[in-house]
């Protein structure tokens, strides 16, 4: 019997020193998988911020072209109405010439009667 007693303590001894090592060997593990974990986490802000960056700088890119946009729309605009009246005048003045010249007697006959 105490044969059994100490070969069921010496199975015991060992399989409780085995414990240990494994549980020692998962301490290691988890502690590396950690480190790991906070690079990770580390890494993934760092994309964040730069991803931010980078969209700022778009939005503000992009609103410059807008108001750059506005800008020449606007002068376009300008410029536009500007030359519309230098055309309706210069219509205006052709027009009347043509008008003269028809409403102009020619000989006994008057062309163009209002």
């Amino acid at each position: 019997m105490v044969d059994l007693t100490s070969f069921i303590m010496g199975i015991g001894l060992v399989l409780g020193a085995l414990g240990v090592g494994v549980m020692v060997m998962m301490v290691i593990q988890i502690n590396k998988l950690k480190n790991k974990c906070k690079q990770l986490e580390e890494v993934q802000g760092h994309i964040f911020n730069d991803i931010n960056r980078t969209d700022e700088s778009i939005n503000r890119r992009i609103d410059g072209e807008v108001d750059r946009t506005d800008r020449l729309f606007t002068e376009t605009n300008r410029f536009v109405s500007e030359n519309i009246g230098n055309v309706y005048r210069c219509m205006d003045s052709r027009l009347d010439r043509l008008t003269s010249k028809l409403t102009s007697p020619v000989g006994d006959k008057v062309v163009l009667k209002d």
